[in-house]
């Protein structure tokens, strides 16, 4: 009885249930062939030729979060990742009680300005967000405060990370046409919302990472990536048609959250 029990226990984990779940409905080889992972300091060294002989294409990497902290392995994880031919994008995770300007301009002191990456993503969700803020419509308002920034200074809208509920709750309506990177463990994201990647699972096994990483998937084709990456293809396409559109940062936004 004992024994039943604690390997209960541990299959009632959420994270058990994640691995499991992904196994079932992971998103099919065959219509979404492009994979990637999304990292921060949080996993460490990582080997990135084993990563990319693994399969992966892309990497979403950690910037910075709020308006002072910088990941520590950014830069590393940057240079070594584009060294293997892993083609990479950054991203900054928003804080709800901090201005949207001064977030995008740490953001964009540390994003790299160089055109052949993916799209800059911001990420906005309220897991290892601060507790203390004011209200939805301020946190909707300094978040266009802060694309419509990170918009002007590069010249291309920014990925949206989020999952299809928060869409409705945190994004304001005229960013609702954004291309999106999506979070959904329970399937695949609904084609009414204009979605670039797919974030399906938290709990990915990749060679080269210790312990498990966020894992993604491209929308298109092996054909579709040639063109979004070599810039041939508009970068603010997506999936669907958006016509029926990782705390520590309460204490300070220099403490990084622990979403990926």
């Amino acid at each position: 009885m004992a024994g039943t029990a604690a390997a209960t226990a541990v299959l009632l984990q959420p994270e058990r249930w994640d691995h499991w779940r992904s196994l079932f409905i992971a998103p099919s080889q065959s219509r979404f062939p492009v994979r990637g992972i999304d990292v921060s300091h949080h996993q460490g060294a990582i080997d990135w030729q084993r990563v990319k002989a693994s399969g992966q294409s892309f990497a979403f990497i950690k910037a910075t979060e709020g308006t002072d902290f910088r990941d520590t392995r950014f830069e590393d994880n940057w240079q070594q990742a584009r060294a293997q031919g892993v083609v990479t994008g950054a991203y900054h995770f928003f804080t709800f009680c901090s201005p949207g300007l001064a977030q995008a301009e740490n953001f964009l002191a540390v994003a790299p300005p160089d055109v052949r990456v993916l799209p800059l993503a911001v990420d906005i969700e309220f897991t290892g967000n601060c507790v203390a803020w004011e209200s939805i419509a301020s946190i909707q308002r300094e978040l266009g405060v802060f694309v419509k920034r990170v918009r002007d200074s590069v010249g291309q809208r920014p990925l949206l990370y989020t999952t299809e509920e928060l869409r409705l709750t945190l994004i304001p309506p005229e960013l609702y046409d954004h291309p999106y990177w999506l979070r959904s463990l329970w399937g695949e994201p609904s084609e009414e919302v204009a979605w670039q990647f797919w974030q399906y699972s938290a709990t990915g096994a990749i060679p080269g990472i210790r312990g498990e990483v966020d894992v993604n998937v491209f929308v298109g084709s092996r054909e579709a990536w040639v063109g979004l990456v070599s810039g041939s293809t508009t970068r603010s396409s997506g999936y669907g048609s958006g016509s029926k559109a990782s705390s520590h940062a309460a204490a300070s936004s220099t403490e990084p959250n622990k979403a990926p």
